[in-house]
């Protein structure tokens, strides 16, 4: 199927019904295969850390005396900024902004996905550290709390990144990998979090935000298939989204998906 000629999922008509129905296609499974397994791992992570006594490991005390080894004025201000633009209030002021903007935009189904992303990331982060209770390092300039594993900074980071490199086209990704990269360096110079910490905050975001977007992917192809308006009206921010995974979209994002 040629790009120029777009095919959208529609109600199954009574002459076409075996035609439409091949023309929909379901967001490739990869995303909730994948999520599924990260948030696994965290989940297993933190079982381990807790049979061993929930301490650093040996990389951890390595990376954090790596840290205050390079301490600097400077890097404390910068990791300053990072801990006020990814904490909790910041990020919700962020997350109605952009949610909001994706409604102006008529994108109700990606605002959707963004908007339960984040949510989802706070409730997995926040279980977590309460039931794993790992505590901060001993002289931890931030004062954000006392459990320590995961980073919720670093996992709302990631969420927020992630979901918005799917909507937006992989361009975006040049943006979002430097992003997470840098929150959670930020949480380790300010020795607020171990760096197993960041590391599985990284992996939990990214695997709630691949999960979401899948589950929100998947409930647009169903009900797009029984209204073509719903279709149209979830047209996506990119018309170079990858194919398959451009489930929040219309016109394009559909019919990329029903010729991959």
């Amino acid at each position: 199927m040629h790009e120029s000629e777009p095919m959208l999922p529609t109600a199954p008509l009574p002459d076409d019904a075996s035609a439409t129905t091949a023309r929909v296609r379901h967001p490739r499974r990869l995303l909730v295969i994948f999520g599924s397994i990260g948030v696994a791992a965290v989940v297993a992570m933190g079982i381990l850390l807790v049979a061993s006594g929930r301490g650093p490991t040996v990389l951890d005390s390595a990376w954090h005396d790596l840290m205050q080894e390079r301490r600097t004025d400077a890097g404390i201000t910068v990791a300053r900024w990072f801990e006020v633009a990814g904490g909790v209030n910041s990020m919700v002021i962020v997350g109605v902004l952009l949610t909001i903007t994706l409604l102006i935009l008529r994108r109700p189904w990606a605002a959707l996905a963004l908007a339960a992303a984040m949510i989802c990331s706070e409730i997995a982060t926040g279980t977590i550290k309460t039931l794993v209770a790992r505590p901060r390092p001993a002289d931890s300039l931030s004062d954000t709390g006392l459990a320590s594993f995961p980073s919720g900074h670093t996992a709302l980071a990631a969420t927020t990144a992630c979901v918005l490199a799917l909507l937006i086209g992989r361009w975006f990704w040049v943006i979002a990998v430097p992003w997470v990269i840098a929150m959670a360096w930020s949480r380790t110079f300010l020795e607020a979090h171990w760096l197993t910490d960041v590391l599985a905050g990284a992996v939990l975001g990214t695997s709630i935000a691949l999960v979401v977007y899948w589950a929100v992917t998947r409930a647009l192809f169903t009900v797009g298939a029984r209204d073509r308006d719903v279709s149209r009206r979830a047209i996506p921010l990119s018309s170079r989204s990858r194919p398959g995974t451009a489930g929040l979209g219309g016109a394009r994002g559909a019919g990329r998906a029903a010729s991959d």
